[in-house]
């Protein structure tokens, strides 16, 4: 007996009492976010000790930072503009075009949104999804040019992110960028996106993923500057001395108290820098340690010079993208040796990590990955091995 069969009298059979049902619950919705208003505005929320509507959304709703953040603003945008609220109420517009329409809930359109409310509902009303974005911006643009025609000066244009963790710990976000910002950003994913060929079992949406996550570790690595990266990314974590030397190292974010998986944790600890702080009992701080790079940049530029990059098979990323990852792993008390390091790009460490892959580095600099399901592959260094000098021969 499954979920579907005990609610088989509940099931929508047709496309159109499914629509219906769509509709009702976007009304609804409108109508909780107003809901949600009122009870921002009367502070009833705080009896409990919140300290926002947001905050109390996410602990007595479960909800996420970026779910909370959503409905409050939703209930701001209807109540402050009434015809976009009896709209939304009487399913004239759907949620969808009052996330849309909300791009416009600056301060330099307040006036004229005001005034011109009724007007732009009864042209959303008749629209789809797509010809509301393109109003909506033809409607911004207008009210842009308007507003450059004063003599006061103009406001920057407006980027907007907003991301949390959900309950599984994965980051959701919204993004909302001017034109400018929308095209350097397209930009930097074209540039960082990466196919595997033959063996890409990728989506386009899951290798753009991948191509923000390599952007952000780039510019962790080299904020501070070009060259061989050492500029490791201010990531702190506290972690349990034993629990670093077992196969599931216990850290903690500092800066958002967020536990991290332990393949994470194995992940920074391989190429890091390292301070050690001794606490007592209580976890007060009783002695600091000198900070150590587990890998030294000498070490570093060596590796650099054999690999000349990420060596997990089908990677391009050159050396400024990567870390050195520990074959015999660092905690376990594998050696911070040449012949024990290889540079992986921060999401193939991240992978070897997680998936646990057995990798095998041979004296000429052939690298050896097995999954545990037998799938093996190989890769050759792209840089030429450092060689010992030959010794010149004796005479006499």
């Amino acid at each position: 007996m499954t979920v579907l069969d005990d609610h088989m009298t509940e099931i929508l059979l047709s496309p159109a009492q499914v629509l219906a049902a769509v509709a009702d619950i976007e009304r609804r919705s409108a109508l909780l976010a107003l809901a949600v208003r009122r009870l921002e505005t009367s502070g009833e929320y705080a009896t409990g000790g919140a300290v926002s509507i947001n905050a109390w959304l996410r602990e007595h709703a479960r909800m996420t930072t970026q779910r909370a953040g959503e409905l409050v603003s939703n209930g701001r945008f209807l109540d402050t503009y009434p015809a976009f609220a009896q709209a939304a109420v009487a399913g004239t517009l759907s949620g969808s075009q009052i996330d849309i329409a909300r791009r416009l809930n600056r301060h330099k359109y307040a006036t004229a949104l005001a005034a011109h409310q009724t007007e732009l509902v009864d042209l959303l009303a008749t629209a789809d999804i797509t010809v509301t974005a393109k109003l909506v911006d033809h409607w911004r643009k207008c009210a842009d040019a308007v507003a450059d025609d004063d003599p006061a000066p103009g406001l920057e244009p407006v980027c907007e992110l907003m991301f949390g963790r959900t309950l599984d710990n994965e980051l959701h976000g919204a993004l909302n960028l001017h034109d400018a910002a929308a095209t350097e950003f397209e930009k930097a994913i074209n540039n960082a996106i990466t196919h595997g060929g033959d063996d890409e079992t990728r989506s386009l949406a899951e290798r753009q993923g991948d191509a923000l996550f390599d952007i952000a570790a780039f510019f962790n690595k080299n904020h501070d500057g070009n060259g061989t990266p050492r500029h490791h990314p201010s990531v702190s974590l506290s972690a349990d001395i034993s629990t670093v030397t077992t196969n599931l190292p216990e850290g903690v974010n500092d800066d958002t108290q967020q536990p991290m998986s332990p393949a994470c944790t194995a992940t920074y600890l391989c190429d890091c820098k390292i301070h050690v702080i001794l606490r007592e009992a209580d976890t007060n701080p009783a002695k600091f340690g000198v900070s150590t790079y587990s890998v030294p940049r000498s070490l570093f530029r060596k590796i650099a010079a054999r690999d000349g990059g990420c060596r997990f098979p089908g990677c391009n990323r050159p050396v400024r993208f990567t870390d050195a990852h520990h074959i015999h792993h660092w905690q376990h008390g594998g050696p911070t040796e040449y012949h024990n390091l290889l540079l992986l790009c921060s999401r193939h460490h991240h992978y070897v990590h997680q998936q646990r892959l057995i990798v095998k580095l041979e004296p000429n600099g052939t690298a050896h990955f097995t999954w545990h399901h037998g799938q093996h592959r190989h890769t050759k260094p792209r840089g030429a091995p450092p060689t010992r000098p030959a010794q010149p021969s004796s005479s006499g």
